[in-house]
């Protein structure tokens, strides 16, 4: 039986993977930070999840709870959501790196986290350059198994409507059969179970899923 911690619950992704561990014969509590409370009938159905609200930009650093089999990170926002280049980084990289840092510390075992396809510490954009160091920063946090997913475009449904992806998205469901596995829009539902699946199990120090790995089939 596990105990996972959950960054990024109320994403797309985040919504996904908490459904999945909640209901996991092998998941015995599932800890889910956010920066607002949870839906209370939410709660109240699933006794064996924590909510604690904190503030993501201080961090407790003494909590129990960062000590975890594993911890499943899907934080993320957009440039566009985000205002700025900088507040952007403030999420993607150096909110990731933060939480990295304090679950490493407190001896969590593993740490799976969503990143994009074609992520780089190198590249040139500011997006696909964040991940990457994202990347880097969980690589070096000291943990004892590291997962990262790099799927390519996410189709699922999300709260906030982004035009481009969704247009993106539907013409991904036409051309999906034609195109070669790594081109392929990933279905949301099929990421959060591999990362779920890659939490649970033992495996390499390193495993990198590229998006072709969350097909079905």
């Amino acid at each position: 039986m596990a105990s996972l911690l959950l960054l990024g619950a109320t994403g797309v992704v985040g919504r996904a993977v908490l459904n999945f561990a909640l209901n996991h014969p092998d998941v015995h509590q599932v800890t889910a930070v956010t920066r607002r409370p949870m839906a209370a009938g939410l709660l109240a159905q699933h006794p064996k999840l924590a909510n604690p609200v904190v503030d993501m930009a201080n961090l407790p650093t003494d909590a129990s709870w960062w000590k975890a089999d594993a911890l499943i990170c899907t934080l993320g926002t957009t440039i566009k959501l985000a205002g700025t280049p900088e507040k952007f980084r403030e999420v993607d990289l150096h909110l990731v790196n933060n939480v990295a840092t304090l679950a490493a510390r407190h001896g969590t075992h593993t740490f799976v986290l969503n990143s994009s396809s074609m992520a780089n510490a190198k590249a040139r954009g500011l997006y696909l350059r964040t991940k990457g160091e994202a990347e880097q920063a969980v690589l070096n946090a000291g943990f004892q198994r590291v997962v990262i997913a790099r799927p390519g475009l996410l189709d699922g449904n999300r709260e906030e409507f982004r035009l481009g992806e969704e247009i993106g998205v539907k013409a991904s469901r036409l051309l999906n059969p034609l195109l070669p596995k790594r081109l392929r829009s990933v279905k949301v539902e099929r990421l959060a179970a591999v990362m779920l699946a890659e939490a649970l199990r033992n495996g390499p120090e390193i495993t990198v899923l590229e998006s072709e790995k969350f097909q079905a089939g």
